[in-house]
């Protein structure tokens, strides 16, 4: 069989086996998620049928050729590690669940709105009373 041939057989399979996944998350991961994974599925059969899957496996090789004469210096070392640990980060930042936010009952007390430490309860003259909103003025 030609190269080609085979080609579209890989691209098809791994379509049909990512939609599949797709298929079994639906009703159990959050929408973004399906629609991450729904576009992941499609690249195989899209570079295949846009012609690009020949340019897609020379870039493979030409990323191994590059790696097999790769001369492992001291700045090459750092700059493959800082590579791979972004794709780390990536694919963790990608797998962590997102916690979602708590809102506060509105009969909690927050330490802000809480009267600070350093002013006096009631104000001593006549020009502290003033600066006081009407709102905060004790009845006297």
């Amino acid at each position: 069989m030609e190269l080609s041939l085979w080609v579209m057989i890989v691209a098809i399979g791994w379509t049909v086996l990512g939609l599949v996944l797709v298929a079994v998350l639906w009703s159990r991961a959050p929408w973004k998620a399906v629609l991450a994974w729904l576009g992941i599925t499609l690249i195989p059969i899209g570079l295949w049928l846009a012609g690009l899957s020949q340019a897609a496996i020379d870039g493979w090789n030409t990323l191994a050729l590059w790696w097999q004469g790769l001369d492992f210096t001291l700045p090459v070392l750092v700059g493959v590690s800082l590579l791979g640990l972004a794709a780390l980060l990536l694919v963790v930042s990608r797998l962590t669940p997102n916690r979602p936010r708590r809102r506060r009952d509105s009969g909690e007390v927050t330490p802000a709105a809480a009267a600070p430490a350093y002013r006096p309860a009631s104000p001593r003259s006549e020009s502290e009373r003033t600066m006081i909103l009407p709102e905060n003025r004790p009845n006297p």
